[in-house]
């Protein structure tokens, strides 16, 4: 009999989004969002069975990330304001997700999924008695890549899925 593996379930606190390879700083919440389009092909020889053949016409993706408005920030840890410039500027910047590496706030630069990216969408909110809050949205600007194992922390699957 098959010894039993257990399995470990990824927290969400272990999933950091970072901008020009700096994490971002006091997030609270990341999503991914990646989407596939198909389009319909028709030929005689389907046609005749009635069924219709899918294919990829394209891939897009985008990653949305909240937290609290730092009013101190720097080159490591970006700020409202630095977010704003890069959106301003319009022009693709490098975006990265992986897992927390070990007790830092920072992602592992050898795991995850980065490539290319434009911020879309920048909101800004202040309530009252609470923390100011942003929430950034990036599209990816070209293909995405995994590096190394994505987000499995396997050794086996690092080796094997090296980019």
């Amino acid at each position: 009999m098959a010894e039993a593996i257990e399995r470990k379930v990824l927290e969400g606190i272990n999933l950091i989004l970072s901008i020009g390879g700096a994490a971002l700083g006091f997030s609270t919440t990341c999503k991914i969002d990646t989407t596939a389009e198909f389009g319909t092909r028709v030929t005689k020889e389907a046609a005749s069975g009635k069924w219709e053949e899918q294919y990829l016409k394209k891939l897009s993706e985008k990653v949305s990330a909240s937290g609290c408005v730092l009013a101190n920030g720097d080159d490591d840890v970006p700020t409202y304001d630095q977010l704003k410039a890069m959106q301003l500027e319009g022009t693709p910047i490098d975006g990265q997700y992986s897992l927390r590496d070990g007790d830092k706030r920072t992602g592992k630069t050898a795991g995850g999924y980065k490539g290319k990216y434009v911020i879309t969408s920048l909101s800004l909110e202040g309530t009252a008695g609470d923390d100011a809050k942003y929430t950034v949205e990036l599209s990816n600007h070209g293909k995405i890549e995994k590096v190394g194992g994505g987000l499995t922390e396997s050794d086996a699957a690092s080796a094997n899925d090296n980019v």
